[in-house]
């Protein structure tokens, strides 16, 4: 029976695996296209299917990005991203390219950027602070979850990746807080006593306050796992993420373990919402160590256990281990746990750092004998598993944003209920900038009632939720004293002065914050009007939709514009 077992798992595994390395952004890695070319070598001499590159460490990028400044150690003018995807999917075989981006460090605290366009002097007010108003933390200097600026922000750096370059997969890490002290960013803590009628600062362990701030980076995941998947619906989702300590005992103990508790990363409910298409938690223990080792054995038995249909990937930290530990841990993790359960793969840490060998730093570099040692774990080629959710989706998704009509504030805290045969099936939340999702929604019809306080609820009677599609619905709520335009086109009717208000349209083309105006579209028919904002607070980038507010100026020629306008981004869909 054990030799059947055994045969069976070996040719499941023969079929299909994940196999990654971790490349960061500090280390040799993608610099440079000789850089790339070593890498890929090494990856195809281990026998490895997918690689996961560092394109943002602090606030800065490793590709060409209209938003965030060009890393400063990468070779000028070379966008590492673009040679490395090509690259990769035309030689064979192919690998898969997954995009790592830092979230939450965006500088080390020794320093200040001196690039205007870094987030920290773009928008200073993001950061971070502890509870006595500190604000470098144990990573440097931090976003805030909580800052609604941070989330936007954020999700546009990353939804330009996707929607530019021919990626597989996009990959967060650091999507937490550092610790129960911090997330006491003034912005954050005003909209938490807001929501819940309260004043002063909560404290550190107030269970409300820790789960505010956990709602505040589930609220990032779900915005851009929602929208990601809307542009590109094979794009995987996925993330490294904490497993500090001993793993959990069971599914309730689970709010006892760090991620959830410590930091604010709830990665298992982020698993069953299936907010996540990969899970790989970060496993980082040295076999030679007995409590490190069971430590080990417990976090993998768990993630095995709970993948909510989805895929979890063992993150197996060779930097502290010897090369025959890193094979052990390896075949413990393709191991069934005592339920039966197996995860889809391994992922590396890292693929600069290549074993343990007690040395001052803990760790050897780029050693050649490592790359050609996997291969002997991973003697064939194989794909990486199909995501079968993707392939045959059975659910569809919904998203939108809430602004309010007057002014295009986000409604923070609204309610998007959802109805099904006249019975309420769900009530979604906006984030801090008016978003909401529900994501994996039965086929089918629905009715919504939008609320927000102090305002006048709105009703749809129906909408129509199709497997494998995200349905988008954008909406400015309560009274306004401007005309709500179906189309650009109904401009030519208006007269100077005319106040208007559109809703999800189209940026025609990017522009940066020195420009005085943009043009906007329809997205059927593609009617365009010139656009002068009050103020350009960032770039925008084409295909970005948005909901504009301003006044119509008619020039000598008749043409249209709309002036003193304020503008709203809504995602990119």
């Amino acid at each position: 029976m054990g030799m059947m077992l055994t045969m069976t798992f070996t040719q499941t595994q023969i079929e299909t695996e994940f196999r990654a390395f971790w490349v960061d952004g500090f280390n040799e890695g993608f610099h440079t296209p000789e850089e790339v070319d070593a890498l890929l070598r090494r990856v195809r001499e281990a026998n490895m299917n997918a690689v996961i590159v560092q394109m943002r460490k602090r606030g800065d990028a490793h590709y060409f990005s209209p938003l965030e400044p060009f890393a400063a150690n990468q070779k000028p003018g070379f966008d590492a991203l673009a040679y490395l995807i090509e690259k990769a999917k035309t030689e064979s075989p192919p690998i898969e390219v997954h995009v790592w981006v830092n979230c939450h460090p965006i500088w080390p605290g020794s320093s200040w950027p001196n690039d205007p366009r870094h987030i920290l002097n773009r928008f200073p007010e993001i950061q971070t602070e502890n509870v006595n108003g500190e604000r470098i933390t144990e990573v440097g200097y931090g976003m805030d979850w909580g800052h609604p600026l941070a989330n936007e922000w954020f999700a546009r750096v990353v939804l330009d990746i996707v929607s530019r370059y021919d990626i597989d997969g996009i990959h967060f890490d650091y999507i937490r807080y550092t610790g129960e002290q911090w997330g006491y960013n003034p912005v954050s803590v005003e909209r938490f006593n807001r929501r819940y009628g309260r004043t002063g600062k909560p404290e550190p362990t107030d269970p409300l306050w820790k789960q505010w701030r956990r709602d505040q980076v589930t609220a990032v995941v779900r915005k851009i796992a929602t929208q990601a998947r809307a542009l590109k619906p094979q794009l995987k989702v996925s993330a490294a993420l904490i497993t500090w300590g001993d793993g959990p005992k069971d599914a309730t103990d689970w709010v006892n373990r760090s991620a959830y508790s410590r930091v604010f990363q709830d990665w298992r409910g982020w698993l069953e919402e299936g907010l996540l298409d990969m899970a790989i938690p970060m496993i980082y223990y040295n076999q030679a160590n007995p409590e490190r080792a069971r430590f080990y054995q417990n976090w993998i038995n768990f993630l095995k256990d709970h993948q909510y249909g989805r895929h979890g990937v063992v993150g197996i930290g060779n930097y502290l281990n010897t090369w025959e530990n890193t094979a052990e841990q390896v075949r413990l993790a393709r191991e069934p746990s005592p339920r039966g359960n197996r995860p889809v793969g391994v992922c590396f840490f890292s693929y600069a750092a290549t074993s343990g060998r007690g040395t001052e730093d803990g760790s050897n570099r780029y050693e050649e004998g490592f790359y050609t040692f996997l291969r002997s774990l991973f003697p064939e080629w194989v794909p990486t598993p199909p995501m079968d959710w993707k392939r045959f989706p059975t659910t569809g998704h919904l998203m939108g944003t809430l602004v309010n009509a007057r002014d295009l504030t986000p409604l923070d805290g609204a309610t998007v209920e959802l109805y099904r045969d006249g019975t309420l099936y769900k009530t979604l939340t906006t984030d801090g900038t008016g978003f909401f999702a529900g994501v994996h929604l039965p086929p089918g019809q629905y009715a919504l009632i939008i609320r927000a306080e102090g305002m006048p609820a709105f009703s749809l009677p129906s909408l129509q939720i199709t497997p494998g599609i995200t349905t988008v619905f954008h909406h400015a709520l309560g009274d306004t004293d401007a005309l709500r335009l179906a189309s650009i086109r109904s401009l030519q009717n208006l007269p100077e002065g005319a106040k208007v208000l559109l809703v999800g349209k189209e940026i025609a083309e990017t522009v940066d914050e020195r420009a005085t105006s943009l043009r906007i579209r329809d997205l059927l028919g593609g009617a365009e009007v010139e656009v002068f904002p009050q103020k350009m607070q960032f770039p925008w980038l084409k295909g970005e939709r948005v909901a504009v507010r301003g006044t119509v100026r008619v020039l000598p020629s008749g043409t249209r514009q709309i002036v003193n306008a304020q503008i709203r981004w809504l995602g990119v869909q």
